[in-house]
């Protein structure tokens, strides 16, 4: 059990403290951690979602409560904590980043390596569906909000244009190009089908290291802010994913997965929003580097609810 529970965390924390350390010793810089970005968002992940995608049964593609039930664990959380920003700081920026912050968790970086080794290559699917939500909703949701904010256009347009580029990405159309192909029941060539398997090989040890790296260049300013979004990420994020899992009657390997990507720590990319709209930078940075420290304590917590049996089949 103490395997189980304590194995997967163990080599993720180690090579997160292996990009902080090269950071922090200046052989790499926050420069570099733009560049490896790019390259797992651009490149490796897309490949790991396509193989992972085009191999996946095509019944368990259909299974709309899962997807519901992920709807609503992670904009649920987001409405939830925009709210409560709202309420604070009456502050459309601040209020909109927080939610961000707080209801978007790092599935592509942390989630992959921690899920495939628990349940094997098949979890990819978890990760695409949460990533999916995220980036046709929370993002340009989030990019709207900002735009209506900073008053410097159409909300609406904002909307439309961010939707757009996301389609255009290759997160987004390699996993749909992966789901017609299990939905058709089309099977890559031998040659191909290696060929993006090896390069999405890739993505787990990369995107920790790139984590490390991005951690090392921020410093820690703890606040009330702070500890209210850790106590938003790292509690009631899971049980609202939990509530929405067993309301809707969702079990099985994927519905435990949900309740285990929702008790990661918030993903990098509200930090980048952040900086952008030049709001909540300190808090967004502080919330992503504490929340990933403490769920290592944290998250074998949840591996041990849902090894109790939560969500089981």
């Amino acid at each position: 059990m103490f395997e189980r529970i304590i194995g997967p965390i163990l080599p993720v924390a180690f090579i997160i403290f292996l990009g902080y350390f090269a950071g922090k010793r200046k052989r790499l810089d926050k420069g570099d951690s733009l560049v490896i970005s790019r390259v797992v968002l651009g490149y490796i992940f897309p490949a790991l979602l396509l193989v992972g995608m085009a191999s996946t049964p095509r019944e368990q593609l259909l299974d709309f409560r899962l997807v519901l039930a992920t709807f609503i664990g992670i904009m649920g959380m987001y409405l939830i904590a925009l709210a409560i920003g709202w309420w604070k700081y009456r502050e459309l920026k601040a209020a909109t980043l927080k939610g961000f912050v707080n209801g978007y968790p790092d599935a592509a970086f942390m989630g992959i390596p921690i899920l495939g080794t628990m349940f094997g290559a098949g979890s990819i699917y978890s990760v695409l569906v949460l990533n999916i939500i995220a980036s046709l909703l929370m993002i340009p949701l989030t990019t709207m909000l900002l735009t209506i904010a900073s008053g410097e256009g159409s909300g609406a347009q904002a909307f439309k244009t961010s939707m757009a580029a996301a389609v255009k990405r290759p997160l987004m159309w390699a996993p749909a190009l992966g789901i017609l192909c299990s939905l058709l029941q089309l099977k890559f060539p031998p040659l191909v089908a290696e060929t993006f398997t090896m390069l999405g090989k890739a993505t787990p040890g990369v995107s920790l290291l790139c984590l490390g790296l991005i951690m090392s260049s921020e410093a820690l300013k703890m606040s009330g802010e702070i500890w209210t979004n850790i106590g938003l990420k790292l509690l009631v994020h899971p049980a609202l994913m939990i509530a929405a899992i067993v309301g809707l009657g969702v079990h099985g390997q994927y519905a435990q997965q949900m309740i285990l990507l929702a008790a990661l720590p918030s993903a990098t990319i509200p930090a980048m929003f952040a900086n952008e709209a030049g709001a909540y930078q300190s808090e967004a940075a502080t919330t992503i580097l504490v929340t990933t420290v403490l769920s290592i304590f944290t998250f074998p917590v949840a591996i041990w609810l849902v090894d109790g049996g939560l969500a089981a089949a």
